[in-house]
């Protein structure tokens, strides 16, 4: 059986937290603090993008990131059944809904998928 890495565990969770409490400080001095999620992912992307480009990026973060992926995709479950509680208050404004949420959860999943694809 294969040793947990604690310590790449901490930093990683680390790494994740840091950025996306920083995009939600300041997405809240532009009155937007529900972009803080979005705006964290981007710039930890854009990061790790920059810091692959002069050196290298370490096995560790890497395996620990890729266990994380595969162990949150639960986390999206009690997200599916507050969604689905919403489209029921929404009446008219359900297409306009799905749109946006279609929208904003494929766009970002593609474009990571492409950019861990090309460069990670």
């Amino acid at each position: 059986m294969k040793d947990i890495d604690w310590t790449a565990w901490f930093y990683t969770i680390l790494l994740i937290v840091v950025f996306r409490e920083g995009a939600v400080a300041i997405t809240k001095v532009f009155n937007h603090p529900e972009l803080g999620n979005l705006v964290g992912l981007m710039s930890l992307l854009a990061t790790l993008l920059i810091w692959r480009r002069f050196r290298k990026i370490s096995n560790r973060l890497i395996d620990t990131n890729n266990k994380i992926m595969k162990e949150s995709a639960f986390a999206f479950l009690p997200i599916c059944a507050g969604s689905l509680i919403m489209l029921v208050h929404l009446g008219k404004e359900i297409p306009v809904f799905l749109f946006v949420l279609t929208l904003s959860t494929l766009l970002p999943l593609w474009i990571y998928a492409k950019m861990a694809k090309r460069w990670l």
